[in-house]
């Protein structure tokens, strides 16, 4: 993973997920919207990642005083932790020009970037500094195999069948592959260059927009995998951090949500729960699992994404998927 700049951060949401219930679906509307509005990002730095809430913020429904913790490794480094959103970095401010631009690169990108897909957008229209924008839409999987080829997970293999009171099997994946311009990011001289190309190539269509593909390293940089049981349904999402510090999650402080830290085989868990309306309860397991020879993080998170599954039946599942303590 490289250090990013503002032409060089990961949106959070690059497609809006598969929703589950109704209400996650709206949740997500809203954040895209917002992203469309102020193309909100996934900022990764070097000493630390802060995820924005929105990938692990599903629902808000009124609440306050949430607790916040943190988990750390044997260490006591900090590898992840939840802070109120009124700590989080302040968002850019945009002019009306930037804005226009910022919102017809999104369409060009929803529009034209299909998924497994990754390119520069150069749009012309409110664009007097010749901004590049590399956007990716991604993988969407359909065949374990694959699946397996492309998530590699040292020490922590992807089931294809996760037990808990019932067989919950594989069904569908969404995968974010690192692109090449994150691991060798593209020099301000070079961005010029591909802006001067771009914008030729735009007037020689008559269009106001053109694109330049960009390949994909084979490394992910996050994924999401879809198992069901009938018709319960749970997501597990993974993070790779690499070597790059901690994780910070930001939450809502109106967010109906209830924490607290357990202990699954040995492992320290955060265990998340709020109402999804109609009488229904998500849940949510978050935890670190530390690769012991590299020493490389990945952010794991376990999702009921049907209100009809306990916080009790994640566990049962968690169970399955965490190592043991005795044998990590």
């Amino acid at each position: 993973m490289s250090k990013d700049n503002d032409q060089d951060l990961k949106p959070l949401f690059q497609r809006v997920e598969p929703p589950g219930t109704a209400l996650q679906e709206h949740v997500m509307n809203q954040i895209r919207e917002k992203q469309l509005k102020k193309e909100r990002f996934f900022v990764k730095y070097k000493v630390s990642i802060l995820l924005m809430a929105g990938m692990l913020l599903t629902a808000s429904t009124g609440f306050a005083a949430v607790q916040y913790h943190s988990l750390t490794n044997s260490k006591g480094e900090v590898l992840y932790e939840e802070k109120s959103d009124a700590q989080a970095p302040s968002p850019k401010n945009y002019s009306k020009k930037e804005l226009n631009r910022i919102h017809l690169m999104n369409t060009i990108w929803d529009e034209q970037i299909k998924p497994g897909e990754a390119a520069i957008i150069y749009v012309v229209p409110d664009n007097p500094k010749h901004v590049i924008d590399i956007k990716s839409t991604p993988h969407a999987v359909k065949d374990f195999a694959k699946l397996q080829s492309m998530v590699n997970v040292p020490g922590l293999p992807l089931a294809k069948e996760l037990s808990g009171s019932g067989t919950y099997t594989f069904k569908n994946a969404s995968v974010h592959m690192e692109r090449e311009t994150d691991v060798t990011p593209l020099t301000e001289q070079e961005k010029a260059d591909i802006a001067k190309k771009l914008l030729e190539k735009a007037k020689a269509s008559g269009k106001d927009y053109a694109l330049m593909p960009v390949k994909f390293t084979d490394q992910f940089w996050l994924s999401t995998v879809y198992y069901a049981s009938g018709n319960k349904k749970v997501s597990l999402t993974i993070l790779n951090n690499g070597d790059h510090g901690s994780v910070t999650s930001y939450w809502d402080e109106s967010t109906g949500m209830t924490s607290r830290k357990i202990e699954i085989n040995g492992q320290d868990v955060l265990q998340k729960t709020w109402s999804g309306g109609n009488s229904a309860q998500l849940a949510q397991l978050d935890w670190v699992y530390e690769e012991p020879t590299t020493g490389h993080h990945y952010m794991l998170s376990l999702n009921s994404t049907t209100g009809d599954i306990a916080a009790e039946e994640l566990i049962r599942i968690a169970k399955t998927i965490i190592p043991k303590a005795d044998s990590k």
